[in-house]
């Protein structure tokens, strides 16, 4: 899948960038005046692509990102939270039946939100902006430079 994105900074062969989120609903006529899935506000993601072509910030590029990317983004997005949530509430509803604790089922739904928040935490510092396999393949329209007049 190809997109249009702006560059926000660069850094060593890789470039931050940001670029409206792909949807599915990318070429309906009505998306504009659609509410389905909040697109009442504009949507935006950032990420880390790698620049071969030596982008400078507020460059609009095109990037290439894979199409096996988007099915681990998704294993990792919806798929790790929901094995930490159904994980974490199990192992505890079990722990606390063995112990004969009271009140199980609420240590369980308890334990299941503590799971799910955890996944979240540990995908956050893990995995921030980098999309692997992305790339910068055309630089569209390079940035405008202002030369900035002192008065004085």
């Amino acid at each position: 899948m190809e997109q249009a994105v702006v560059v926000l900074q660069t850094e060593g062969s890789e470039a931050l960038v940001r670029g409206r989120r792909a949807t599915a609903c990318g070429s309906c006529a009505g998306k504009s005046s659609c509410g389905t899935l909040g697109s009442w506000f504009e949507r935006f993601a950032e990420m880390r692509v790698s620049n071969p072509l030596h982008a400078r910030p507020g460059d609009e590029v095109t990037i290439e990102v894979p199409d096996g990317e988007f099915l681990r983004a998704a294993l990792r997005l919806y798929g790790a939270p929901m094995l930490g949530f159904f994980a974490a509430g199990f192992a505890v509803r079990a722990l606390a039946m063995s112990m004969r604790l009271p009140n199980a089922e609420l240590l369980a739904a308890l334990a299941a939100l503590g799971g799910l928040a955890g996944v979240f935490l540990w995908l956050r510092q893990t995995d921030r902006e980098r999309m692997s396999g992305a790339r910068i393949i055309r630089i569209r329209s390079h940035a405008v430079s202002i030369p900035v007049v002192s008065q004085g």
